[in-house]
């Protein structure tokens, strides 16, 4: 079964209050990709909503229990997005995220960004 990838913002809304907190964590018990920057950027992003780093650590460090694929932001998938870097409207973070989903072959692209419409991975919303 092909997975989903999993954006950053997703990860950030299942670890705070507010309206998406459930469907976004429910998001989170399917077979799903991410990758090491969107883990970064998640962290930070509970740390700062939270104002607490060990929360948000802690909740990155749960994912690590889930059906999931964590992919390493190496020099080779960096290499993959500046390939791409003119094919796509994105930025840079973006562009890292999304050649993820390509190269695994997710399903679909989890996320609230609307940056990433109308791509080949469909975007869609949990």
């Amino acid at each position: 079964m092909m997975a989903q990838f999993i954006d950053a913002n997703i990860i950030i809304k299942a670890f705070t209050d507010n309206t998406d907190k459930e469907r976004c964590r429910k998001a989170l018990y399917e077979n799903f990709v991410t990758n090491t920057l969107c883990l970064v950027e998640a962290q930070h992003g509970i740390s700062v909503i939270k104002n607490n780093k060990i929360y948000a650590v802690n909740c990155i460090k749960s994912l690590f229990k889930h059906n999931c694929t964590i992919v390493q932001l190496d020099k080779n998938l960096l290499f993959e997005s500046f390939r791409r870097v003119e094919k796509y409207n994105l930025n840079m973070f973006d562009l890292i995220n999304y050649v993820t989903a390509l190269i695994n072959n997710c399903s679909e692209f989890v996320s609230y960004d609307k940056d990433f419409n109308n791509l080949e991975v469909k975007r869609v919303e949990p």
